[in-house]
């Protein structure tokens, strides 16, 4: 059996680097947010503003995670232990905040049910205010977080390919980026509420939109905690799926008899394949084939008498 062992080839992930340091700022950005709001509410006996720190505080917690991921994904010490290097932590990193993002899609569906029956008094225009200023503040953080793939560089890399993937590689920002249009869906559900609840007096609206918007980000934490779930899992890569590896070694009058890819970083797929054949090529024939036609960063083949 032949491979190659990679361990480096996240650590030099410099995409990963540059989304470190987008959710770096937004941390930063978030949490002097936070301190602000939850400081000004203190002080001011105000109840929105406390509410609105909290809830800022728990995506300050998601993008510390966010960070924490990026940061032993990039441990020289945990890729030298883990067999396929620290590429799972970036996944990881996505699946632990979708968790989080489903507890807050569910504690904001309680509290909107229990203000239907319990509803309180609003100071309309301090509250309108705090969901314009939160708004501000994720617009700005969305913009940081923004994702431009390279499609120049993409293409080089794939050019003996037909088809180009169009899936998130990186789910760690990913799921920052969910959590900061989460928290401004959150922002403009609140701010049409609370104008309808001030010049029609429908305070019925506030609530209402709450469950709307618990409704969405669940909606959302679902679809991240099952994409970033399958990579965990080890789901057949998108990017090389196993059909089109057997086609190539099969082109050659070979027969597969067993084959494997996933990914094991947010831009590295793996591939194991068992090759049988009347006459033996060698393991280094079909290496060459594969790697000229995919961009395979762990591969191992086996080569078998055809009895």
């Amino acid at each position: 059996m032949d491979s190659s062992y990679p361990h480096q080839y996240l650590l030099e992930d410099n995409s990963l680097i540059i989304n470190e340091k987008k959710s770096t700022w937004v941390l930063i950005i978030t949490a002097v947010t936070m301190i602000t709001e939850i400081t000004a509410g203190s002080l001011d006996h105000s109840m929105a503003l406390l509410a609105d720190g909290w809830h800022m505080a728990s995506h300050t917690a998601a993008m510390v995670i966010s960070l924490i991921a990026y940061r032993l994904s990039r441990s020289s010490k945990f890729n030298l232990n883990l067999s396929f290097g620290t590429g799972k932590l970036i996944p990881l990193g996505g699946y632990t905040s979708a968790l989080v993002l489903t507890m807050i899609s569910f504690l904001m569906a309680v509290d909107s049910i229990d203000r239907f029956f319990h509803p309180e008094q609003i100071q309309f225009n301090e509250a309108i205010a705090i969901a314009a200023l939160g708004f501000c503040v994720n617009l700005l953080s969305a913009w940081i977080l923004r994702d431009h793939h390279d499609h120049s560089a993409h293409h080089h890399a794939h050019k003996h390919e037909h088809e180009h993937e169009h899936e998130t590689h990186d789910y760690n920002l990913h799921s920052a980026y969910v959590h900061v249009l989460a928290d401004a869906l959150t922002s403009v559900l609140a701010i049409i509420a609370l104008t309808l609840g001030k010049y029609f007096g429908w305070t019925w609206m506030d609530p209402l939109m709450g469950i709307v918007g618990s409704l969405v980000i669940l909606k959302w934490a679902y679809g991240l905690c099952r994409d970033t779930g399958f990579e965990l899992l080890d789901v057949h890569s998108k990017k090389i799926p196993p059909h089109r590896v057997r086609s190539e070694i099969e082109s050659t009058g070979a027969r597969v008899l067993d084959v494997h890819t996933w990914r094991v970083a947010p831009n590295a797929v793996a591939c194991e394949v068992v090759v049988t054949a009347s006459k033996l090529m060698g393991t280094d024939f079909y290496r060459k084939r594969l790697t000229n036609r995919f961009d395979l960063k762990h591969l191992v083949i086996e080569e078998r008498q055809q009895v």
